[in-house]
This record gives C-alpha cells, structure tokens and sequence, in this order.
C-alpha cells in the first residue's frame, strides 16, 4: 500500500499567525479554500454533502482557544474537540493542561490537526493529545470526557439532534459542552433546542479580529445534568 503524500505537497499551504490578545499560535492553512470548494464534482457533493469547512480558520476559534487558554480547573481535564478543523482548539486546551482528544470526520482535518499541533505544543504538551475520525452518528464511539468544545460546528439544521446525541454519549454527568459560533440564527436555534434536552444554558460574546475584520462570537456552555 502506498504511503500517503504529506499535506504540505497535497495541498498550496501557507502559515498563518494567530495573535488574539496575549496569546499567539502559528498555524498551517490552505490558501485558498475556494479552489477546494470548486474542485467538489456535484456528484461528490450528492454522496456526501460536505464542503471543506474544516480548511478555514474561523474566528469563532480564535474566541474558543482563548477562552480555553483561560478557563479554570481545566488542567488534567479529559476534553474531546468535535470539527477540530486547523486544530487550534484543541492546542490551546492542551496548552492549559487538558488531556485532549481532537476529532474530525475528515481525514486530512486530523493530519492538519495533528501537524500544527506538533508545531505550537511543547513535547509534554503534545504528549497530551491524541487524534482520531469521528462521525457524530458513529454510537460505538468510546470516551468519556468533562468538557466536549466545538468551534462553529452548528450550520445544519439536519444534525442538530445528531450532535446533542454525540455530545450526550461522550460527556460525563455534570460536564460542559462548550460551543463557539459567530451569532448565526440558526447557531440560536440550536442552543434553544440544547437548552430543552436536560442542558443548563450560559453564555457571553467576545470580540475578535481576524483578517482586518471584527467579529462578535458567541460563546455557550451547555452544562450535563449530574447523575441521579
């Protein structure tokens, strides 16, 4: 079996330097993300339905990371990150001490993941983190996490009740899910429907810049009922 090409020659990448208040990450990114949109065939899209979502960095994970990076008691916490993307997520938590799981249901999202991770996270740091394919329908999937974190993962009305299921199979009583979204109404609308499935609802909006561009993110934890 042949052995897969690195995505730095599958892929025109570039290095992009994530700054958001005292924290920095460097970042590889596809360039330009439209010419994988164009090169979907529309029998390709038919199967799956999927863009390449995953090959954006989005603002909404810049407000996550951050927030990560600040968050209290989460060293030695076991966290499980749902559309890890670029990954960067997932870094800033193991940078704050969590023992991390970085998911995606496409495979090259794990590799950029993975490669970015090896490139900001010291070897303890690194040593933290584990990467693996996840399909959120997937209901043999093992773990048990206290934080489950998402950044800009709520776009599709059809999965809403996919996503409160997967997120309900891996998270501990009393744990979070923490989801970043850039105040879509359909971001609301998940949050509504959350809130109505034994959740508890918080949240705050933070600005970032990204790109020369403000944006307000909205940041919600959906807290676990504890156990009976």
């Amino acid at each position: 079996m042949p052995t897969p090409q690195p995505i730095t020659t599958r892929y025109n990448v570039v290095t992009e330097q994530v700054r958001a208040g005292s924290y920095a990450w460097s970042l590889l990114a596809v360039r330009d993300t439209n010419l994988l949109v164009d090169a979907i065939t529309p029998a390709q899209f038919e199967a799956d339905g999927q863009l390449p979502y995953w090959a954006d960095l989005w603002p909404s994970s810049i407000v996550m990371a951050c927030a990560l990076r600040e968050r209290p008691g989460l060293r030695g916490s076991a966290v499980l990150e749902l559309g890890c993307g670029l990954g960067l997520a997932g870094i800033a938590a193991s940078q704050a001490g969590a023992v991390v799981t970085m998911t995606d249901c496409e495979s090259d999202a794990v590799e950029f993941a993975r490669y970015n991770a090896a490139q900001n996270l010291t070897p303890a740091e690194l040593g933290r983190v584990s990467f693996r394919m996840l399909d959120w329908r997937d209901r043999d999937a093992a773990g048990s996490y206290d934080l489950v974190i998402g950044a800009d993962i709520v776009y599709d009305r059809q999965l809403f009740g996919t996503l409160v299921e997967c997120v309900r199979r891996h998270l501990r009583p009393g744990g979070s899910f923490l989801v970043a979204d850039p105040g879509r109404s359909i971001g609301r609308d998940f949050l509504r429907l959350a809130s109505t499935e034994g959740f508890r609802l918080s949240e705050r909006t933070a600005a970032v810049t990204h790109h020369g561009r403000e944006f307000t993110i909205t940041l919600a934890e959906l807290v676990a009922a504890e156990a009976a």
